[in-house]
């Protein structure tokens, strides 16, 4: 990878990884909030939820946007909403100001899923952005895996408000390396005349948008069902400690970024649908090994996290790929394509926790059915890609 790539790549991920980590990073603080607010567990969870809310609607916006805009001015006022939304939460004198301020935060933080993902198409084409997105990716997932324990150690050495003291100060620098170092490949004037009804049309009609776009619902689908029922498996039905939660997490994050790394290595040598086919594969071995346990009454957190850290090495193999083929599948309008890809895929985790939160039944059977069972529907659309799917010179 050379030396400039190398640069473009760590600031895209670190502007991508800015809204995972604002969203992750005071999950700490929300007892402390509690009793510094007096309010219930459930009104301090607000500040957690509504950023989530937030999000999903917002990735719908960016994309257009920057389609008719360009990618940097765009990305530029959004990265000033977000410093808005921070210090409003820094200086926020009850509970509904620090909710109101995560709303706009995040309001904010979304550009920056939407926008490298478009960025990276305009600069690499489908040829290239499969490997370009998994750089990216690997460098992307370090802080929100972080996340935790640096917001654990913040709110113990400063308090609440210095994760959002933090957060600002991130921000600005995002801000001002976007306006410095940031490339703006230029708007095309059909580009810039379409309205957002004509883009999402373009979208939504696309054929050969959606059998990449529901690969990545599929397997984000894989590690929501795995998120929804970890901890309520770990700490209510083991009685494990929260703390020992969040170390065995680190084992799935890790393996999301080696398999980016391995996606990087083989994506100009494979091609994106042979790297998805290859990813849903070796979920679906991985997928069963949950299922077998659970099965023979081996309910210890290494046999459901050891599988998952093998099945997010496949789902990194694969998800570059996803989003690569979903975005090159409508080259006029990728920033667009770019916020439907992030807003299907925020919406199918949300109906996925829920389902997971329905079924619970103080075992790991809803946990390993879902990721299963998405799994081998992941693996039945990798098959059908090679008729259904994009054309590329790498395929």
């Amino acid at each position: 990878m050379p030396g400039a790539n190398r640069r473009l790549f760590l600031l895209l991920a670190v502007i991508a990884a800015l809204g995972p980590l604002s969203m992750q990073i005071m999950v700490p603080a929300l007892p402390t909030i509690q009793q510094h607010f007096g309010v219930s567990v459930s009104q301090a969870q607000l500040a957690f939820s509504v950023f989530v809310f937030a999000l999903g609607p917002s990735l719908l916006i960016y994309g257009p946007l920057s389609d008719r805009f360009g990618r940097r001015p765009v990305l530029t006022v959004a990265m000033g909403i977000f410093c808005i939304g921070t210090l409003m939460c820094l200086l926020a004198p009850s509970l509904s100001w620090l909710v109101a301020g995560r709303a706009i935060q995040a309001v904010g933080a979304a550009a920056g899923l939407v926008i490298t993902r478009a960025l990276l198409s305009d600069l690499f084409g489908p040829e290239g952005m499969a490997a370009a997105l998994s750089w990216t990716t690997m460098a992307m997932v370090v802080p929100p895996m972080l996340a935790p324990i640096i917001g654990g150690a913040l709110v113990d050495t400063t308090g609440w408000r210095g994760i959002f003291l933090v957060l600002l100060l991130a921000g600005g620098v995002v801000l001002y390396f976007t306006l410095r170092y940031l490339p703006d490949p230029p708007v095309s004037e059909a580009r810039r005349r379409s309205s957002w009804i004509e883009k999402f049309r373009i979208v939504l009609t696309r054929r050969s948008f959606y059998p990449y776009a529901i690969q990545g619902m599929l397997i984000i689908g894989m590690f929501y069902g795995f998120m929804a029922g970890a901890p309520y498996f770990m700490v209510d039905v083991l009685g494990r400690p929260a703390t020992e939660y969040g170390l065995y997490f680190l084992l799935p994050a890790s393996g999301y970024i080696l398999g980016s790394y391995i996606s990087a290595r083989l994506a100009a040598r494979l091609g994106i649908n042979r790297l998805i086919l290859l990813g849903a594969g070796l979920a679906v071995v991985f997928a069963t090994l949950p299922v077998i346990f659970t099965a023979s009454g081996l309910w210890v957190p290494a046999a459901f996290f050891i599988p998952m850290a093998l099945i997010t090495i496949a789902n990194g193999i694969a998800v570059p790929s996803t989003q690569t083929g979903a975005i090159s599948a409508v080259p006029e309008a990728t920033g667009t394509a770019s916020s439907m890809v992030g807003f299907l895929q925020q919406a199918a985790g949300a109906v996925i926790i829920q389902v997971v939160g329905m079924l619970q039944n103080d075992t790991p059977w809803p946990m390993v059915t879902v990721v299963f069972g998405s799994a081998i529907l992941s693996l039945m659309g990798a098959m059908m890609l090679s008729r259904y799917g994009l054309r590329t010179r790498i395929d």
